[in-house]
Formats: C-alpha cells, sequence, structure tokens
C-alpha cells in the first residue's frame, strides 16, 4: 500500500506541474518608452529636476543598456540645471550605444556642443566638431522639446568656435556671409567679433 500510494503521490506532483500555466515574462520596454515620454512632458515644462528622475526610471527598464534616448534626456535636463560634465557623460555613452535613430542622435550631438561652450575652459574644437555633426544631419533644425533651440544656437557658438581657433574665414561665412566687412581693415577682428556677438544675443533671445 505505501509503495502505491507513493506513486499516486508522484503522479499527482507531474499532473500539476504540467498543467500550471507559467507566468509570462516580463517585458521593460513598455514602461521604459512611458518614462521616457514622461520625461519629455516634463522637459517641455521646463521641470528638470523631475524630467531627469523620469529619464532615471526609463534607464532602470533598459536592462540590456543598449538604449539611448533616456540618457540623452536624462544628459539634456542635466545640463539645464548647470550639471555640465554629468550632461557630457550621459551625452557620450548615449553616442556610444548608436541611438535609434537621427533624431537622438542630433539631441545628443547639438547637446555635446552646447556644453562643451559652457564648460570652463571651453573646448573649442569640440564645440565645432559637434556643431558641425549636428548641422549635417540637419541644418534646419529645431529641438523638439524646447523649440528655443535651433540651428541659429548651433551656427552662433559654432562662429564663436572659429573664431577663438583663429579660423575667422569660417566665421565669417556664418556671420558674414554678404562679406560686407572688409577683412583688410585694421579693425575687422574687432568688427567679426562683433557680428558674432550680435548672433548669439539674437539666439539667446530666440531669433
Amino acid at each position: 500500500m505505501k509503495v502505491k500510494l507513493i506513486s499516486l503521490l508522484g503522479l499527482m506532483v507531474i499532473l500539476v506541474s504540467c498543467s500550471t500555466p507559467s507566468a509570462p515574462e516580463y517585458n521593460p520596454l513598455p514602461s521604459y518608452y512611458q518614462d521616457v515620454s514622461r520625461g519629455w512632458n516634463f522637459f517641455k515644462q521646463n521641470n528638470y529636476a523631475l524630467a531627469a528622475t523620469s529619464f532615471r526610471k526609463a534607464m532602470v527598464n533598459d536592462i540590456d543598456n543598449s538604449l539611448s534616448e533616456a540618457m540623452i534626456g536624462l544628459a539634456w535636463s542635466l545640463a539645464l540645471q548647470d550639471s555640465l560634465i554629468s550632461a557630457v557623460d550621459n551625452y557620450e555613452v548615449a553616442l556610444l550605444r548608436d541611438p535609434e535613430s537621427p533624431v537622438p542622435l542630433i539631441y545628443a550631438l547639438s547637446g555635446l556642443s552646447f556644453c562643451y561652450r559652457d564648460l570652463e575652459p571651453p573646448d573649442n574644437e569640440k564645440v565645432r566638431d559637434y556643431a558641425l555633426a549636428a548641422l549635417d544631419l540637419d541644418e534646419n533644425f529645431v529641438f523638439e522639446y524646447k523649440k528655443s533651440i535651433s540651428a541659429q544656437d548651433l551656427n552662433a557658438i559654432l562662429a564663436e568656435a572659429y573664431f577663438n581657433l583663429e579660423d575667422y574665414d569660417s566665421a565669417a561665412v556664418i556671420v558674414d556671409p554678404d562679406s560686407t566687412l572688409d577683412s583688410n581693415a585694421e579693425d575687422y577682428l574687432e568688427e567679426l567679433l562683433s557680428k558674432i556677438n550680435q548672433l548669439i544675443n539674437l539666439s539667446q533671445k530666440g531669433g
């Protein structure tokens, strides 16, 4: 009897284990994209602290550490809170992940250009290189989540970077395309810098 009882119990265990449905596999991606969307919504409201929190939550659900948009959003949120070094770190890691489309890519490239311009001391070569790369993707760039940031701003800091790198001809192409300045005049560099500052001031006013 004991042998039969044990056999029956074993059969019941097998039947139960075969009939019990397995739990569905957890998919973190919907949560990732929800938090990214929430982060950009906070960003558009100029609430960069809450935006950063949402982007960080999204990054937790990126279990393969392969997606870039949350990291780019976090970088922008940090940059606009003057955490420039942390912003640069996040932008550069995001670039290594090969952003999923040209749109997040241009967000990272433009963000890096602005950050390297505002760091002390500025890195004019990186300002130039990242601004050129961004404008090469879209010469009419407008940042979707803060439309006051655009190609005009990139051109302004690009001209400034050219000037600081003593590439005056390239700076003049941007700020004096009609060649109204006399490059042989004694005050040429002063006049050129004045035009650069006018473009920077115009861009800061949103056009």
